[in-house]
């Protein structure tokens, strides 16, 4: 996502504790070259990837509302723009469904998803691809909200219209996201193991190109699945002996399951709770070397303990040739999300007492540390 990846640190940081320090310098100097950019009339696009780079800044920052508040200003200025900037329009809506996601706006983070597709087609063609790939994220925005049938509606839809127009490779990741996804749910709920094979039954038999990744990527879907069928304490061997893949992303295959992550107590729904948490993916996919790097002025609850287990029992997919060889480095932040309520008679917001961990990738954000 074009927001998190804006702000990555400069290669000259001096090490990863003080990469955060870094970012949060930048926010001012990112400020000033948006504000310079306006008060010059700037094109639209320009405006918008300014507006991204500061509001980056802020959320690595922890200012998750500020960030979100830069974006929607953008968004006022440049939405009338859609049919002459639609790639760059429907970049500032998906950051901006990122980020209310991250500030418990979920009714408007699904409108930003819908407007993301709605801006490529104003001044896109119809059957352009990048429609069909914007509507696979609000596939994905339906799924985290746990709405699985408007999720597989138009994953479907996706699958049926990319067929038609020849373009596999949406046709292909349509189908492998539904393929994780209900892999993924089966991992919780055996219930969902079926629609699980349905999925992968649907990639496997093509012969196409385009195929290729994702047909060999099914083989790590079916070892999540298998381990439904083995004792809980057999589960990280199966997993172990999955076929080692060429990647330049980990894939998390399985992380032990903590309950309650969002007990909370007096006031800290009302206050940014977070965690920037650095590990390594080993090359047999285990996890070593789990750090706190960052945290939020208003300190994590218990909730980030528990965390802090499940990330070091993670088991990734092994790595096949990775780069360096201590594994693959990655950071993450943790946002523990208290949603707004629905208005109530005092027509004042209010945020839920129990909260939901968001994960977001921000390893470009912090320098890889060197090789003791």
């Amino acid at each position: 996502m074009l927001i998190f990846q804006a702000a990555a640190v400069p290669s000259g940081a001096p090490s990863p504790d003080s990469d955060i320090v870094v970012v949060a310098r930048q926010v001012a100097g990112a400020k000033r070259a948006l504000e310079a950019c306006i008060a010059r009339q700037c094109l639209p696009n320009e405006e918008i990837r300014a507006a991204l780079v500061y509001s980056t800044r802020q959320f690595l920052a922890g200012d998750y509302t500020a960030a979100r508040q830069t974006l929607m200003k953008t968004r006022h200025r440049t939405a009338k723009f859609d049919a002459q900037y639609p790639v760059a329009v429907s970049d500032l809506h998906r950051a901006l469904n990122s980020l209310a996601n991250l500030d418990g706006h979920p009714d408007a983070a699904r409108l930003s998803a819908f407007d993301a597709t709605d801006a490529l087609r104003a001044g896109l063609a119809p059957d352009h691809p990048l429609i069909l790939l914007q509507r696979l994220d609000t596939a994905r925005q339906f799924a985290r909200e746990g709405h699985l049938e408007s999720c597989t509606q138009i994953l479907n839809n996706v699958v049926s219209k990319a067929h038609k127009q020849g373009y596999y490779s949406v046709e292909a990741q349509a189908l492998f996201q539904g393929a994780a996804l209900f892999a993924a749910l089966a991992t919780a709920d055996p219930a969902y193991r079926n629609a699980a094979k349905l999925w992968r039954n649907r990639i496997a038999d093509r012969t196409e190109n385009e195929f290729g990744e994702y047909r060999d990527a099914l083989k790590l879907l079916d070892a999540q699945i298998a381990t439904l069928a083995v004792r809980r304490r057999d589960r990280d061997r199966v997993l172990a002996n999955s076929k080692p893949i060429a990647t330049t992303e980990a894939m998390l295959l399985r992380e032990p399951e903590v309950r309650d992550f969002g007990l909370v107590g007096t006031d800290a729904n009302t206050k940014p709770e977070w965690a920037d948490v650095a590990f390594w993916v080993r090359a047999d996919g285990s996890v070593a070397d789990v750090m706190v790097l960052g945290r939020s002025k208003s300190l994590p609850g218990a909730w980030l303990a528990r965390k802090l287990t499940a990330v070091a029992g993670r088991r990734y997919a092994p790595l096949k040739n990775p780069v360096d060889r201590r594994g693959m480095y990655r950071v993450e932040r943790y946002s523990m999300v208290y949603p707004l309520l629905p208005i109530t008679e005092s027509r004042i917001p209010v945020r839920s007492g129990r909260g939901h961990l968001e994960t977001t990738d921000i390893t470009l954000a912090y320098r890889q540390p060197p090789a003791s």
